[in-house]
């Protein structure tokens, strides 16, 4: 009876052990990956978006999910949509809002996440109207400039045909 109590024990003791480090293991690994969005935070304000957005894009294929892993994908839809970084894609940060909602569905950054969404499916809507009526200008100001060398060459015709009578 006391060698099975004193094998439990040990046994318990280093399932334990090995839980901890287990643990230990995880809370680095989370911490190293808070580090390096701290790291990338830091490149944004000082002006290196493009340095930011490679890390933050690293961040979010390797780290686990978490709460670090949230922050670092909702900074990178950010940078995305922010004029000043000169990263502008309104498609990639909509994909990346959307990731967001799928991975994240009732995590801290829901709401935003599904406002920036709407504004940015309503802002390609409006870009792709402006790009069709451009495209309509574009069509017919070609049709008036033909049309004007037309009305030119009638007015021709019908002088020498006046000449002609």
């Amino acid at each position: 009876m006391r060698r099975l109590v004193v094998a439990l024990t040990l046994g318990v003791l280093c399932t334990g052990c090995g839980t901890v480090d287990w643990f230990r293991e995880k809370r680095e690994a989370r911490s190293e990956t808070a580090q390096l969005v701290g790291q990338a935070d830091k490149l944004v304000r000082e002006g290196q978006p493009s340095a930011a957005r490679g890390l933050y894009a690293r961040i979010v294929a390797e780290a686990p999910r978490d709460a670090v892993h949230a922050k670092a994908l909702h900074s990178l839809a950010q940078l995305y949509v922010d004029p000043t970084s000169g990263l502008r894609d309104y498609r990639a940060a909509r994909q990346a809002f959307a990731r967001l909602l799928t991975d994240y569905p009732n995590g801290e950054w829901e709401s935003e996440a599904r406002t920036w969404q709407a504004a940015l499916s309503e802002l390609e809507a409006r870009e792709a109207e402006l790009v069709t009526r451009e495209a309509e200008a574009t069509r017919l100001k070609t049709e008036a400039v033909k049309l004007g060398a037309d009305l030119q060459r009638l007015k021709r015709v019908d002088m020498n045909l006046e000449r002609r009578r």
